[in-house]
């Protein structure tokens, strides 16, 4: 176990079947990448293929990289099941679109051992609702999922007008307008800066694709109170097959947003768990100039 400068996390190194594995995993799930050459200017893909000779060779896909980094040696971060793991690499390949590269990657990989928690798992303990208004549609074609009847899922997405007329009750960013409609989901974890929570393809389709390319803000009812969130921006969006949709696609989706500190402090009250924010990129950036 090696314990990064600033004691506040350690780095635990992964052996090479474990390296191969979770590369393995990460390809199959299709997961986000994060890398960088100096931060804090970071850049991300999906992860698509891997190669193993000598070394492992991880193909990214979905990129969206303004610079060309052929022969830099560069830092990634990915994350699998809630642990984040870190390791160097050296860019071998880079199309001229930059929306694909080959990386060659180092035989170290560390992943991540936190000292303090930084998200607190909501569902199903805590009520916690994340809100999107959207222009209201005339004789919309839509069809939602009927989640109410679906057992096992306590999130919901069509909001009835008695619903409406209670969230309004709630505050004046919960109100609607004439031309607004709303839509809330059942938010999985969260932090004073971040959250995920699941929808399905006609929900992102018809609400949330809409928000991808510019930052907005978002409500969030936390155990009754709200809170506006300002800055957000999707930082994943992940297809998602478990029993307990039934079959049903479903996506898990990552939604990053300005600090807010109110939102920590009821984290921090209502679990009892003290919530650290840490810069892990950095961390690892000056954990590897000691290595």
């Amino acid at each position: 176990m090696v314990e990064s400068s600033k004691a506040k996390i350690n780095f635990i190194k992964l052996n090479s079947q474990e390296l191969s594995t979770k590369i393995a995993l990460l390809v199959s799930n299709r997961a986000r990448v994060v890398f960088w050459k100096i931060s804090p200017r970071y850049f991300e893909g999906a992860a698509a293929s891997f190669q193993v000779h000598n070394k492992i060779r991880l193909n990214l896909d979905k990129l969206q990289v303004p610079v060309k980094l052929i022969s830099e040696n560069i830092c990634l971060n990915f994350t699998l099941n809630g642990i984040d793991y870190f390791l160097r690499g050296k860019v071998l390949e880079q199309d001229q679109e930059q929306t694909h590269m080959s990386i060659e990657l180092g035989e170290e990989c560390f992943r991540v051992e936190k000292r303090t928690r930084e998200r607190l798992i909501a569902f199903p303990v805590y009520n916690v609702y994340v809100y999107f208004k959207f222009p209201k549609k005339e004789n919309p074609n839509i069809i939602f999922l009927n989640k109410k009847e679906q057992k096992n899922i306590d999130f919901f997405a069509e909001i009835d007008n008695l619903q409406k007329n209670q969230l309004a009750q709630l505050g004046q960013d919960l109100q609607l307008s004439e031309n607004e409609d709303i839509v809330g989901f059942r938010v999985e974890d969260i932090s004073s800066n971040g959250l995920s929570f699941f929808a399905n393809p006609k929900e992102n389709e018809l609400v949330l694709e809409s928000l991808e390319n510019d930052s907005f803000s978002l409500i969030l009812v936390f155990e009754k109170q709200v809170f506006h969130l300002e800055d957000a921006s999707f930082v994943y969006k992940i297809n998602y097959i478990n029993a307990q949709f039934a079959g049903i696609s479903m996506l898990k989706i990552g939604i990053n947003f300005k600090l807010n500190m109110g939102l920590k402090r009821i984290i921090e009250d209502v679990s009892g768990i003290t919530i650290d924010l840490v810069n892990y990129q950095k961390e690892f950036e000056e954990f590897i100039k000691n290595e």
